[in-house]
Parts: C-alpha cells; structure tokens; sequence
C-alpha cells in the first residue's frame, strides 16, 4: 500500500496521519454518495468528525505532491510532466454557499448556477497519466476578481513555489482556448516554458516578410499578408489522419504581440470538402506540429480525471458550504483517485520493470475492490478471524475482485 509510505514520508502530525490513514481507504470504498452521513455509516466515526475536521485547513498540496514526487522515485513515472490547467462546473443547491454564481456547464453547453473548481494536473510525458497538484474554488465576479485572474494567480503561485523541481522536470504548459490570452502566455514564458492552446478558427495572423526589401523611403515591409485558413501555400504539410489535412508554420500573432508555432488541422469529407479547422498554436516556434498536437491532444486526459472524480469518487457530494470545507471535499476526492491510480501504476510497473506507458485503469473496479475489502474484512471481524484477512487476499478464486469488470 502506498498511503501508509506516503503519510510516514510527510511526517504529518499524528492526529492527521491518524486521520488520512482511515479517510481516504473508506474514501475509495463507501458506495453512493460520498458525505458525512454515509461516512457514519461505515465507519466508527461520528458524522460530525468528518464536518469538523473538514472545517480545518489539511495540508493536500502537500499529500499530491508527495504522492507525486514519490512515484518518481520509485521510478514508476519518467521525470518528465505536461502542467494541465482547467476548470469543472460542479453543480450545487441552496442560496448560501460562498461563491455561487453563474458559470460555464460544459456538459449542458451553457452557463449554470453552482460553483467552479479550478485545477492544475501534471501529466507524465509518457503515458499522460493525470495527477493534480491543487485545487481551487472559483470566486464568481461580483465577489472576487475576474475569473480569468484567479486562473492567471493559481498558476503563477504554484510555478513560483515549485520553481526548483519544475525546472528540472516539466517542459510544456497545456491549457485550452479559454486561456488564450496574453496573460497566461506572458506568465509561462517567463518561466521558460513553452504555452499550447487552442486559437480562435479566425484568429488574427499575420505572414512575417522575409524577401528583399523594395529601395525606398519610409519603414521596412515588415508582414507579407494576413492568415485566411483557405490558402496554405508556403505551409508545411503534416501527416494527419483520415480525412484530415495538416498544417503548420510560424506566423506573428499582434494580439499576443509574438511568433507562434501554429498548426492546422482541417477536417474533409470523403470529396475532400473542407468541413471545418481548428487552431493550435505554440509559444515555441521550434515545437514540431505533431508534438503540439500530441500535447493538446494530452489535455483531454484531465477530462477524464474530472469524469471519474464525479461518477465515483463523489466530486458533486458535498453538503458542506465553507469554502475551506468544499475545497477540502474536492481534494480528498482527487487524492482517493490518484493514490488509486498510483497503485494500479506501480503494480504494471513491478510487472514490466520499467515506467508503464499505457495501462487499464478504471476506478470503478478500485472502488469495488475496495468495498469487498472493507466488507470482508467487517465480517471477519465479527467472526473473530480478522487475522485471516490475508488468506482471502492471496487466495487463488480472487474472492476480493467479485464484481470487478476489468479484473
């Protein structure tokens, strides 16, 4: 087990490895709806000991961090990571919660009462296995500063307070078009790293002039047209897949008031009719076109970390309405899903002797896994044979995988 490592490595005080020690196995295995009631039902616990302590500031930076940085040294991930930057809408009843407001639905296509969590995951270069590294709540704007702004500082924050490890170990910035701003690509250049997002399919760009200057007074030619997405001559062709035509080239950008690395994907029909383009685009003009779509392409993957956190680990549960308490909630949610995630990793690393690039993952079965070993373990308990827990854990049938759909 891995949480048991880790907690002895953060040298946490007692009262909260104690406390972490018992939350975040029960996290993984109560099934339903992830609170404190139903916490009080399989555990000796009070409801209201889960309450308070989530009234408290937890250290989970450092629990994902940690969790983290341990997998590197195991060597079941590569030293090198992707930082992913994205917010989820999480839905939220009554009028009293801090920062309720209006925000962005992404599966319904439309904004929405409720609250907002903004999030920061590393991604390892090899595999895109997402692990996030903090967690906010988004004020809405009538209580805080512009959104965009609260993105802007929760990134500066952790690039600033994770320089030393960061400089060593991460290469790109990935966000999607919503942080196409000059901005965030201000804030990760001065970091030394490369930006890729997603532009505008009309954005504004323009051909720097490379040919001989005309004799003449006045300034020199400096752009030799504009960007219309439909002439291509003088862009690189790229292989792209079925019904797809890739380009790139680097063009200046006078929104950004920068060269970009910008890539092209066009999408046709059996004709060859262009249907539609989507632009990605790089701060890093040296970037290859396939590596900048591989790492947009990588984005996705915290989707899923968002997909998985609200079907099964209980994101969208909290009756808390602290801010300090939902934050809490949002992070014991994602930390139960990466430790389940990092187990899984360093069980096909054991297998290959070396980092897992691609693997099956599915937290669904680590919850089921868990469930059974919590409900085994009560009844042995009852029985006086808690002793022989072990025996059903190495028996031949795998009586702890029933129901598991992956096993």
């Amino acid at each position: 087990m891995i949480l048991p490592i880790l907690l002895t490595l953060l040298a946490l005080p007692a009262h909260q490895h104690r406390f972490f020690a018992a939350l975040i196995p029960l996290w993984q295995a109560i099934p339903g709806r992830v609170n404190a009631r139903n916490f009080s039902r399989y555990s000796g616990w009070n409801e209201r000991t889960l309450r308070r302590w989530f009234q408290k500031t937890l250290p989970w930076a450092e629990l994902h961090w940690g969790l983290l940085q341990l997998l590197v040294r195991l060597g079941v991930l590569e030293g090198r990571f992707i930082l992913a930057l994205d917010a989820s809408f999480v839905p939220k009843s009554g009028k009293h919660t801090p920062g309720l407001g209006a925000f962005w639905n992404g599966a319904l296509h439309r904004s929405e009462t409720g609250l907002e969590l903004s999030c920061l995951a590393l991604l390892s270069w090899s595999g895109h296995h997402a692990f996030p590294v903090h967690v906010q709540q988004t004020q809405p704007r009538g209580q805080k500063a512009d959104r965009l702004e609260q993105y802007l500082d929760q990134l500066v924050s952790f690039l600033e307070q994770r320089r030393t490890w960061l400089a060593r170990h991460l290469r790109v910035v990935v966000a999607d078009g919503q942080y196409a701003k000059t901005m965030f690509m201000d804030a990760v250049s001065r970091e030394g790293y490369a930006f890729v997002t997603k532009m505008q399919c009309n954005a504004n760009l323009l051909y720097p002039f490379t040919g001989a200057h005309p004799k003449r007074r006045g300034g020199r030619q400096k752009w030799a047209g504009k960007v219309d997405f439909i002439n291509f001559d003088g862009w690189a062709r790229v292989p792209g897949e079925d019904r797809e035509r890739v380009w790139t080239r680097v063009v200046w950008a006078p929104r950004y008031a920068r060269l970009l690395r910008v890539v092209v994907i066009q999408n046709v029909d059996r004709r060859g009719k262009v249907k539609g383009h989507v632009v990605l685009c790089s701060t890093d003009p040296t970037l290859p076109a396939e590596q900048i779509r591989a790492l947009y392409s990588a984005r996705f993957r915290l989707e899923f970390v968002f997909r998985d956190a609200k079907q099964f680990a209980g994101l969208n549960t909290c009756q808390l309405r602290r801010t300090v308490a939902l934050e809490n909630h949002w992070n014991a949610a994602f930390f139960a899903l990466s430790l389940g995630r990092a187990e899984v990793l360093l069980e096909e690393a054991g297998r290959l002797q070396r980092p897992a690039s691609q693997m099956m993952f599915s937290y669904e079965d680590i919850k089921r896994r868990a469930y059974n070993r919590l409900f085994a373990r009560r009844i042995l308990r009852n029985l006086g044979l808690e002793a022989r827990f072990h025996e059903l854990e190495k028996h031949p049938s795998r009586p702890l995988d029933l129901g598991v759909k992956a096993a």
